[in-house]
């Protein structure tokens, strides 16, 4: 029997196009997690739900260059959740199992792997603006319906610019190359980020982005949605960060909520 599968955005939390809102030059080593639910139908009349809890290791080994490594647990009920680099949704049939929907499966996810390197520092005038290459290694369990079994590769940059010495504006840009597993034919995907974050007072910041991206199956909803938040600074080490996500279209789910803590040094 066929399955509708997606491909779902995790947004703020493991998506190529998450904006920092800390600067390389002031941390060299942080250490970070967060607990993520979503859930939607995607345009299929069958809600599927999902929760994802990335372990996140970045380092600043020099100036201007920042590594990291995402190793995620993925628990899905429902249609079949199937991660990709672009994180995009992909619902009618594209790939084929003799699974059954309802179905909750959990387990290793995909590791990230990035890179993010400053080619520019921002100026009085210009933003900055650091490419970044992000690559999805598929150690996910594609019989389990957990990944796509195959790589996708992500390149990009991000620019950042700040305003009134309290507001920092963010721009990112990424195009995805799209793995095919036997069955499918998946597109390449464009994904772009667009938000600002303010700090209401020393250790408050709030922020609001809208994602977008074009989807990787032909007669598919392009991915668009809101999410906000907020980062509390608990110390100069830890960060706390909370946020909502709206889906505005079919390719996005429905809503989505997020929990996380983040060391740096």
């Amino acid at each position: 029997m066929s399955l509708r599968r997606s491909a779902v955005i995790v947004g703020l939390l493991v998506a190529a196009l998450t904006p920092s809102t800390a600067r390389a030059e002031d941390w060299r080593f942080s250490v970070g997690s967060s607990v993520n639910y979503l859930s939607g139908d995607y345009g299929t009349g069958r809600d599927t739900s999902l929760l994802y809890v990335p372990l996140t290791l970045t380092v600043a080994p020099v100036p201007r260059l920042k590594l990291g490594l995402t190793i995620p647990y993925i628990r899905q009920t429902g249609e079949n959740v199937v991660l990709t680099g672009g994180g995009v949704a992909a619902r009618n049939n594209v790939l084929a199992t003799s699974r059954s929907v309802n179905r909750t499966e959990d387990g290793l996810g995909d590791i990230l792997l990035r890179g993010e390197y400053v080619l520019l520092e921002e100026g009085a005038v210009l933003p900055e603006v650091a490419p970044f290459l992000k690559v999805k290694f598929p150690t996910a369990d594609r019989d389990r319906g957990l990944g796509t079994g195959e790589f996708d590769e992500t390149v990009g940059t991000s620019l950042s610019k700040t305003f009134f010495e309290r507001l920092v504006g963010y721009i990112d840009l990424g195009y995805t190359f799209i793995g095919s597993p036997p069955g499918a034919d998946f597109r390449n995907s464009f994904g772009w980020s667009l938000g600002a974050a303010y700090q209401i007072a020393q250790p408050v910041s709030v922020f609001a982005f809208l994602d977008g991206a074009t989807a990787i199956a032909r007669g598919q909803d392009d991915p668009l949605e809101l999410r906000v938040g907020a980062e509390y600074r608990v110390t100069k080490a830890v960060r706390l960060t909370g946020a909502v996500t709206k889906g505005l279209s079919d390719g996005s789910p429905d809503y989505g909520v997020s929990i996380g803590v983040t060391f740096r040094f």
